[in-house]
């Protein structure tokens, strides 16, 4: 399954680590380092950016 890209903003600094932290983790293949990053990015995206990510199973 692919999992969908998260709506990043450009010019935040958090967006962009959690972004470069979410490839890195994918990259060594640790799947679950990757999802931890991808929980982080949905809350930081949520609370600051008042972006909602739909999850869909």
């Amino acid at each position: 399954m692919i999992t969908p890209p998260l709506p990043y903003q450009d010019g935040c600094a958090e967006c962009g680590r959690l972004k470069s932290a979410e490839a890195t983790a994918r990259l060594r293949r640790n799947p679950s380092k990757e999802v931890d990053y991808r929980v982080l990015a949905r809350r930081h995206l949520r609370t600051v950016h008042g972006v909602v990510s739909v999850v869909r199973p």
